[in-house]
């Protein structure tokens, strides 16, 4: 990217390669309600239940040509895959319950427990594989409860 000129008062500012930071979710974090069930744990996370996940993305790379480090809609469309769905690890006999319900378009299946700690790790891999060349770190915190977050800042 070229610098972009902006006008000041005072002169213009350039914009070179200088990379920036965005984040999403900081002071009001993005709301996604999903059940789930850790189907190893040895305790009550083993049975089906939800939570509010609270989700705060950071990101960081140079500006496009349209002044930011990427559209949010394009970082809140990821996350929405999980909004109001169940999630489930693979092989988990309740895939297959709620599919023979007519509700297999409901759940999400991922390859490791539904932990905040995968979700955000999902969410990190999702977005870099989907957000343009000029992002140069993904980093997603997703809070189950006020005592409990997981992920990478």
């Amino acid at each position: 990217m070229t610098g972009v000129p902006l006008e000041r008062d005072r002169g213009g500012v350039e914009l070179d390669d200088t990379e920036r930071t965005l984040y999403v979710g900081r002071d009001r974090p993005i709301r996604l309600s999903a059940g789930h069930r850790i189907r190893h744990h040895d305790g009550k996370c083993s049975r089906p239940h939800g939570h509010n996940y609270e989700v705060t993305v950071r990101l960081t790379g140079t500006l496009t040509d349209e002044g930011w480090v990427v559209d949010k809609g394009d970082v809140t469309d990821v996350l929405e895959a999980f909004d109001h769905r169940f999630l489930l690890e693979a092989g988990d006999p309740l895939v297959e319950a709620f599919e023979a319900a007519g509700d297999g378009d409901g759940v999400v299946v991922l390859e490791h427990p539904p932990t905040a700690e995968v979700m955000s790790a999902y969410f990190e891999a999702e977005l870099e594989s989907q957000l343009p060349d000029t992002v140069t770190d993904v980093a997603v915190q997703v809070a189950e409860t006020a005592e409990l977050c997981g992920g990478g800042f």
